[in-house]
């Protein structure tokens, strides 16, 4: 599969995956698994989501691919700070989780094992 068909395709996925938990899986499961599926599993996406979209901005512009962990750690950690530090400053209902922070770090690193497998641009 080439990068750009990968980071289209975890897109779709993560947006797909986001709709069917928030609409259905999330309200359905319950235990260990709901809990999992309405903290985290869309936090796992986010990572993933976060690095394809910005792999495929990187390569419209003409730059470099993202291929290494110094260059995806830094950038999720950024947005997990925005989004677990900055907006329950200004988005009433929004609370601090410091295990988003990992969720978003394994994510982004399933989207860098199958960017290794995918073939170059």
């Amino acid at each position: 599969m080439s990068r750009n068909k990968l980071d289209l395709s975890v897109l779709l996925g993560a947006g797909g995956f986001y709709l069917l938990n928030h609409l259905w899986l999330a309200q359905i499961i319950q235990g260990r698994p709901g809990w999992f599926l309405r903290c985290y599993a869309n936090d796992l996406w986010a990572g993933a989501a976060i690095l394809a979209w910005t792999d495929l901005l990187l390569d419209w512009g003409g730059l470099p691919s993202l291929n290494r962990l110094r260059h995806t750690v830094p950038l999720l950690l950024a947005c997990g700070l925005a989004w677990e530090v900055l907006a329950p400053l200004w988005k009433p209902g929004a609370v601090f989780d410091p295990w988003d922070f990992l969720a978003y770090q394994l994510g982004g690193l399933c989207w860098l094992w199958a960017a290794k497998f995918s073939s170059p641009r």
